[in-house]
């Protein structure tokens, strides 16, 4: 295999030469030019099955790509650009050794390339190390779950040793094994030696590549070792002299980081030659990098939003109810024990970053961590498998609806039922430590989880037909945060795998039991039908004979193991970094963020959560797949994987939003607000928000529609009858459009209180406790914009088709109306979803004038060109909403009604047509925007406030 890894590595890098020498084309026969090539150096040249998978290989990797990221930044104090210039005199010594590895390891060129320039797009946004006097940077970069950040951020500490940052620290979580799990990459990848073994330094990852590592050598503070953190005894000093990058990775946790303190803080006396140790003085030019990984946890002030202290000479003390959190707060106090400093948080839910306060400064611990100078919004590869591929999005913009893959399994049969107070059954969601799981009285595994555990073996079969037995192979089991209850899941798991290794093995005692029947069951009806309905490169169908043969070899390599939170639980993984490590993981919060489960193959989840950043971290089963992502499995509760395909709607709108400001310029202090009054944060949960407090929300800018629909009778109903009074009060009130078609009849100038009517009227549908569209809270919002003036003149569209002879038509008032087709994506009898249900063209029916709407359009078109490039904008026509939405008159609402036709849900027989509708609201401008209140209760929903 190292001969494998060395000539991917070889065939990589003549593929970069070959392709700089053809004007940056790459052809198939280049890449079997760069194979043959790195085929005649190696001992390996008459073997035609490693030339074909090299092939394989390099034509996979060059179909993978990155996204560009985007970034938004301030203007802001003691900074200006310097990386352009500065460059070319700087020697990318750690970065060039580092990108030689991930070469090696197999990453895609034009991955490395886009990594390499997403990088230098960060390090350009911090200060230039060399600059003098005081200064510091507050910034973010935003991933996706299990996408690679450690990646990035390794990268950057690599940049900014080769730029002149002297001293880096790492923050890695709570828990032990995540802490030496970040230990682990950053000694493969920067330090390039393992220093956890005093007077045995052993080379890895960077520091095997040919390169002087006596000048490249940085020092660590930090081992990957279970007492590997910090500790100032062991510590040598440096401010004096600092000849090399000194790296510290450590634990958010009090005494850790207060040791670490109270190190840095003499370090900044020595060198200053100040004996007295109450006597505050920073540490100057060794400038400080400080990256905060999953920096939503642990290090967001979770009280009430502070406040500037209210005497700047302190005589009025500080309320204690805004005194920042103890992590947060000695974060804080890190950066300040630096006189330049550059603050880079990392993370996959960005919510509760943006939360904070900009001016949330505190005299004791000062300035808060909210991301003033920029935020960069990084995009996976191609290959990357998240939440929109899991569960598959909905552009509400476009309207295009993308299916997520078939690779989810509902389960029901952990507790006695599924309502989140449940409290009986194997594992109910609500039950203490002194739990004990019973199956039907009986201390064992329910059905679903038995299966899930024959589908890792089988996944783990199919993984050595397919080359891959010596990487690693995972199952998590994630069902409950009790330890005690762990264990005793553990004792069960181990008793099913125990029986079936023993029939697979040896043969059944049980007549009754026969793993094999039903293996063979799982795979014909499941494995087989899954692997050709995704049709994946490099994923072929295998005959049940195929792993018939090699089930009995790999139950007998698979471990149970219980997760615990030491450095154990990663080191497995590196002891079996050859052989490969097959672990069924058994745990909770030390399994929910940040560690990293490799070659994760079957989920089994029934732990509820309903917040938007607790559900992300929580999805370990996303990341990097390639070669066996249709063995992949997440058996977990129908609600679950419904928030979940939710999490994945709200985490592509926010994304969106995100590309969308960047393109106009926007600050992250506009970003910030617009997620602090963002309609999402109804359902997903405000993010490090305290129960009963009270948030704000807004709609400006917004289209909001009804995505769920209540199946009963009574519901479709009521609101036909309050559509069609509605229309009614349309055709009194209002004017209505004579050039509008009679399927598509449109009313202006109707008052806003006919919009208030129709809203306390109508009754949203819910799919279980997600309830997208609060009928309550937009009409608090419209009545509150209308104290000002805004949204009292409103355009109604009722969004029909043209009548077929042979279908009913709706009677509005006077007009006859065809109805919709809409799919249904839900698939049950209680309620009907559509999921997106606008036309992108509907809101193009009010008139913003020849000038506006050539803003609309420029502005579209320089999205588009962000995105897609200079020719796929010179193809667009006409603005889209959000800039129709951003350049129409505070005055003027949109609300556009949809009649779908009732056949659309096929499980119930009710004629009666279901009443959806859409709200576009106008871009409302800073002090004329009115956010209205609601109330965050405990499980994460809103009430009005």
């Amino acid at each position: 295999m190292d001969n494998l890894d060395e000539l991917k590595a070889s065939v990589s890098s003549n593929i970069q030469l070959l392709k700089k020498k053809n004007g940056g084309k790459l052809t198939k026969e280049l890449i079997h030019r760069a194979v043959d090539v790195a085929l005649q150096l190696s001992d390996s040249g008459d073997d035609p099955g490693i030339r074909d998978k090299l092939i394989e290989i390099a034509e996979f990797n060059n179909k993978t790509w990155m996204d560009s990221a985007h970034t938004m930044t301030a203007e802001d104090r003691n900074w200006s650009p310097w990386l352009v210039k500065a460059k070319p005199d700087i020697a990318w010594r750690y970065w060039d050794r580092y990108a030689d590895l991930l070469r090696r390891d197999g990453w895609p060129p034009k991955v490395i390339e886009t990594l390499d320039e997403t990088i230098d797009e960060t390090l350009g946004q911090l200060t230039d190390p060399n600059q003098k006097g005081r200064w510091d940077r507050r910034g973010m970069v935003v991933g996706s779950v299990q996408s690679g950040k450690t990646a990035n951020y390794t990268g950057l500490i690599c940049k900014a040793a080769d730029a002149g940052y002297k001293v880096i620290i790492v923050l890695a979580g709570f828990h032990k094994n995540l802490r030496s799990q970040t230990q682990i990459r950053i000694e493969e990848g920067f330090l390039g030696y393992d220093k956890s073994e005093p007077g045995n330094r052993k080379l890895i990852g960077v520091g095997r590549i040919a390169y002087d590592h006596k000048t490249l050598s940085p020092d660590a503070a930090t081992t990957r070792a279970d007492n590997g953190d910090f500790v100032a005894a062991a510590t040598k000093n440096f401010a004096n002299s600092i000849d090399r990058p000194l790296v510290f990775v450590v634990k958010k946790n009090k005494s850790v980081l207060e040791n670490l303190i109270n190190y840095l803080e003499g370090e900044g006396r020595a060198q200053k030659g100040i004996t007295d140790a109450t006597e505050q003085a920073p540490i100057s030019n060794i400038p400080l990098l400080l990256i905060d990984d999953e920096s939503d946890q642990g290090s967001i002030n979770t009280n009430k939003a502070n406040v500037k202290d209210a005497d700047e000479d302190g005589d009025e003390p500080q309320d204690p109810e805004v005194d920042p959190t103890v992590i947060n707060g000695l974060i804080r106090k890190i950066l300040n024990t630096f006189e330049q400093s550059a603050y880079v948080a990392y993370t996959a839910t960005p919510f509760a970053n943006i939360m904070i306060h900009k001016d949330s400064d505190s005299k004791k611990f000062g300035e808060d961590l909210f991301p003033r100078s920029f935020i960069t919004c990084i995009r996976p590869p191609t290959n990357y498998v998240g939440p929109q591929r899991m569960f598959g999005y909905t552009d509400t913009e476009t309207g295009q609806e993308t299916k997520g893959l078939p690779l989810t399994r509902e389960i029901a049969d952990y507790a006695d039922s599924e309502e989140l107070n449940e409290k009986n059954g194997w594992m109910p969601p609500k039950h203490k430590s002194s739990h004990i799981p019973l199956y039907q009285g009986e201390p064992k595994t329910p059905p679903s989880l038995y299966e899930a555990i024959l589908s890792y073996l089988l996944s783990c079969s199919a993984r050595v037909l397919r080359g891959q037995g010596n990487k690693h192979s995972s199952m998590l089991v994630h069902v409950t945060r009790f330890t005690d209850v762990q264990n005793k899941v553990t004792k069960q798991v181990k008793e099913v795998l125990t029986s079936v290794r023993h029939c697979l093995v040896y043969g059944a005692d049980d007549p009754s039991f026969s793993a094999w029947k039903d293996l063979e069951s799982i795979w014909e009806n499941d494995y087989v039908k899954t692997t050709k309905s995704i049709a994946e490169e490099r994923c072929p169908v295998h005959e049940w004979s195929e792993i018939e043969e090699v089930l009995p070899k790999v139950v007998q390599t698979v471990v149970v193991k219980e997760i615990n939170g030491t450095a154990g639980d990663v080191l497995d993984y590196e002891r079996h970094r050859e052989s490969g490590l097959n672990v069924i993981a058994i745990g909770g919060d030390k399994l929910s963020r940040g560690l990293t489960l490799e070659g994760l193959l079957v989920s089994y989840f029934t732990r509820p959560s309903k917040t938007y950043d607790t559900l992300m971290q929580m999805g370990r089963w996303f990341g990097y797949r390639d070669g066996f992502v249709d063995l992949t499995r997440l058996f977990a509760p129908k609600e679950l994987i419904n928030w979940f395909r939710h999490i994945s709607d709200a985490d592509t709108e926010l994304r969106n939003d995100f590309e969308t400001m960047c393109a106009v310029g926007a600050t992250p202090e506009n970003f910030g607000h617009r997620v602090r009054t963002h309609p999402l944060l109804q359902v997903t949960s405000p993010v490090k928000m305290r129960a009963g407090q009270k948030e704000k929300c807004s709609y400006s800018g917004d289209l909001i529609q009804t995505i769920v629909f209540d199946a009963q009778k009574t519901s479709r109903e009521h609101n036909l009858a309050t559509a069609k009074k509605l229309i009614h009060e349309a055709d009194e009130k209002g004017r209505f459009d004579s050039n509008s078609p009679n399927h598509r009849p449109i009313w202006h100038g109707v008052p806003a209180r006919s919009i208030l009517n129709f809203l306390e009227s109508y009754k949203p549908g819910s799919e279980g406790s997600i309830r997208r569209v609060d009928t309550s809270l937009l009409a608090k919002y419209i009545s509150a914009q209308n104290t000002k003036g805004n949204l009292s003149d409103w355009t109604i569209l009722v969004s029909g088709i043209v009548p077929k002879e042979s279908e009913p038509a709706l009677e509005l008032g006077r007009f006859s109306i065809g109805l919709r087709d809409r799919g249904d994506k839900a698939k049950t009898e209680e309620y009907f979803r559509p999921g997106v249900i606008t036309d992108p063209t509907d809101e193009d029916v009010i008139d913003i004038g020849d000038e506006n709407r050539d803003k609309a359009l420029a502005e579209r078109r320089k999205i588009v060109e962000q995105k897609s490039g200079p020719e796929e904008a010179a193809k667009v026509r006409s603005p889209g909403g959000p800039q129709l939405r951003k350049y129409r008159p505070s005055t003027k609402g949109l609300l556009i009604i949809y009649p779908i036709d009732p056949k659309a849900h096929k499980l119930s027989n009710i004629d009666v047509p279901f009443m959806g509708f859409a709200i576009s609201f106008p871009g409302i401008d800073g002090e004329n925007d009115i956010p209205v209140e609601y109330i965050v209760n405990p499980v994460g929903q809103q009430t009005n406030g």
